[in-house]
């Protein structure tokens, strides 16, 4: 780890235009404070965040756009607070631009591809209070920013694997940043001539102010070890995997964290993939832990036919989207956690019993639920994204992409969204609801992989609002910006103003670099 305590507090004022943008950002209030919104996993917007509503959503028009450079698969979620909007992008670029207009205020260079949303926390240092950001990285490092400038405060690589990575959102709290920890071997795995696999997940707990880790928790208590060979010369390692794609959820009145995992990568599999657990935040000690599916070993070789690929071939049905804890109509406290099976599982979060269990969609490797669900507390509401780009080929089900309104007591549907996708004449699009979703007082926004942002009413699903991101734009930033499929992170709602990234080329869809910011037509200046 790179450890450099900073923390400078004045701002040498870096814009496209000096004087569109001279001003040191205030951060006197911030919108949200994780990849969940709230520590919680809801991505839940209430009035006290955000004043759009069912009644005046239709007056949400574009109010400029930021052209990422660099960059065709956007993968961060903004972080906005009063004055400025803090985004990161695949080029591995911070950008602090100014909420209103766009101006870039300052920029910060990290390792790596930003693959996390920007979360900020209010740490003392020598009898001071700092407002410090951070984010995870391709490269598997954990950077601490200073707010005001972007001057680096500490880094931290995350895990010594090579191939590592942080794409799960860390989660401050008290303090403290919990961090998971996922890697990219499943990949490289297809490579013939790659021994694999020998990575196994965690979640880490730093102290925020150095970077220092508290404790770590693996997915898989053992290391890898030898398990046989191929064309005589390679080794078969296992067991692995079992990575943390997603942030956790805190639980203060519990003192407890919770999260899910992966699928392992190699044989033999383990009872801790496509799993949910509870730590102790204290010690990082183990409370309870359920899996959904069991001998779940997959990695990219399969689907070449590779030496590397396990015996069990899949299915691939990981845990992506973050757990939500939330309440039902009682006020009892309820964990849920959307699978790539298309299922739903409730659960209580003393001791992880399943509570119910409903099927949205089919699942499968690209199907399901894939990187998130909302709630509306107010109605006692879940929404469920379902992609099923790419299904179950055993299922029994038809693919059902699109947008369900399920109740948090017991599953039951109470409404469906499933526009026809907007794909004719479009190279890399696909119908479905991959990206994450966020729900907005009366509101819930989501986007698709067909470039389509939409807004529908809670209560009843229907559509009140929807812009074609599939275009090219002219940027504040003066470079050329194109939108395109709405995927990963999703919309982002705070004051009178949404903003969503458009573009993301993983998995043969279209590319694109466009940072759109929206903004409710009557406030406008």
């Amino acid at each position: 780890m790179r450890y450099i305590f900073t923390l400078a507090l004045l701002l040498a004022t870096a814009c496209t235009h000096a004087a569109d943008c001279p001003s040191t950002p205030g951060n006197e209030r911030f919108f949200s404070n994780s990849w969940g919104i709230s520590s919680d996993n809801s991505r839940y917007q209430s009035s006290a965040n955000t004043s759009i509503t069912a009644d005046n959503v239709d007056e949400l028009e574009l109010a400029w756009v930021f052209g990422f450079e660099d960059s065709e698969s956007p993968h961060s979620y903004p972080l906005i607070t009063e004055d400025t909007v803090y985004i990161g992008s695949d080029a591995g670029i911070l950008y602090a631009l100014e909420r209103e207009t766009g101006c870039l205020r300052w920029r910060f260079q990290a390792d790596g591809d930003i693959r996390t949303a920007i979360v900020h926390g209010r740490v003392e240092h020598n009898a001071v209070t700092h407002t410090l950001l951070f984010f995870g990285t391709f490269e598997g490092s954990v950077y601490a920013l200073n707010a005001l400038n972007g001057d680096q405060v500490w880094q931290k690589e995350m895990d010594p694997h090579r191939f590592a990575m942080v794409t799960g959102t860390p989660i401050f709290h008290q303090g403290r940043l919990f961090v998971p920890v996922s890697s990219y071997e499943l990949m490289v795995a297809a490579v013939p001539f790659y021994e694999c696999c020998d990575f196994r997940g965690s979640v880490a707990s730093l102290d925020a102010v150095s970077g220092d880790e508290i404790w770590r928790f693996y997915t898989i208590e053992d290391k890898a070890s030898v398990r046989g060979n191929y064309w005589f010369f390679f080794d078969k390692l296992g067991p692995s995997g079992a990575p943390v794609w997603q942030s956790p959820a805190v639980d203060p009145k519990r003192n407890r964290l919770y999260f899910g995992t992966g699928e392992n990568y190699t044989d033999p599999a383990t009872d801790t993939s496509d799993a949910v657990f509870a730590l102790d935040l204290d010690s990082g000690e183990l409370i309870w832990k359920r899996q959904f599916t069991e001998q779940d070993a997959y990695n990219a070789a399969c689907e070449i036919g590779g030496p590397s690929c396990p015996e069990s071939n899949g299915p691939d049905l990981d845990f992506g989207a973050p757990p939500i804890l939330t309440q039902d109509s009682a006020n009892n406290d309820i964990l849920l956690a959307g699978q790539k099976s298309g299922v739903v599982h409730a659960m209580n979060p003393n001791n992880g019993k399943i509570l119910w269990q409903m099927r949205a969609g089919q699942g499968g490797k690209l199907g399901g639920i894939h990187w998130g669900m909302a709630v509306n507390p107010e109605l006692n509401t879940l929404f469920v994204p379902i992609s099923d780009r790419s299904i179950l080929p055993e299922g029994q089900l038809q693919p059902a992409p699109g947008l369900y309104a399920l109740s948090i007591d017991d599953g039951t549907q109470q409404w469906s969204a499933t526009p026809k996708p907007n794909c004719d004449n479009r190279k890399g699009c696909y119908g479905g609801f991959s990206a994450a979703i966020t729900a907005a007082n009366d509101l819930v926004f989501a986007g698709r992989l067909d470039g389509s942002i939409m807004a529908y009413r809670a209560a009843d699903g229907e559509q009140l609002w929807y812009h074609d991101s599939w275009r090219s734009y002219e940027s504040v930033s003066g470079i050329g910006a194109e939108g395109g499929p709405i995927d990963v992170h999703g919309p982002m709602v705070a004051a009178d103003m949404m903003f969503i990234s458009a573009g993301y080329s993983s998995f043969g869809q279209k590319g694109g670099n466009a940072f759109l910011a929206f903004r409710l037509r009557q406030t406008n200046q």
